[in-house]
């Protein structure tokens, strides 16, 4: 299993960075590689809500398919993602800090479902970190108000 564990201060409250969080049509503008993001069973931040991830990298096009499991509006969310040769939880937890902000902790746990992403997988853990890093601080910029919000 690879886990990856980041975490970043928010000068928002959480109603505000579960809003931008939720709203699929800005997923891409927070998301490396992903090209659009579509709701196609329930309602977006609810339990059994699935949506369809669409990315394009290095010239190739997959699909992963999110179902959210568990939410505490604007607190917890955890869903699992499948395809692409990965079954991946997300946990995202949005802590209220003092001074109306929020800590957003990102934790991203998966393995690989074939025989070449079950040895690849744990080599990308730095890669998969980073990437993380650079998506949540565009979700920052966004719930700040710096992005096209």
């Amino acid at each position: 299993m690879t886990i990856v564990e980041h975490s970043l201060l928010i000068r928002v409250p959480p109603e505000k960075v579960a809003q931008v969080l939720l709203d699929a049509d800005l997923a891409p503008a927070w998301t490396s590689g992903l090209e659009r993001f579509e709701v196609v069973s329930g309602r977006s931040g609810e339990v059994g809500c699935v949506g369809r991830a669409h990315y394009r990298e290095g010239g190739r096009d997959y699909v992963l398919v999110d179902v959210l499991r568990d939410v505490v509006p604007n607190r917890y969310y955890r869903s699992h993602i499948d395809g692409g040769g990965i079954s991946v939880d997300v946990e995202t937890r949005l802590d209220p800090v003092e001074g109306d902000g929020t800590r957003l902790t990102l934790r991203w746990s998966g393995a690989g479902t074939n025989p070449v992403t079950r040895i690849s997988l744990p080599l990308m853990k730095r890669r998969i970190a980073s990437r993380a890093d650079v998506d949540l601080r565009a979700l920052r910029d966004l719930a700040e108000g710096f992005g096209p919000y």
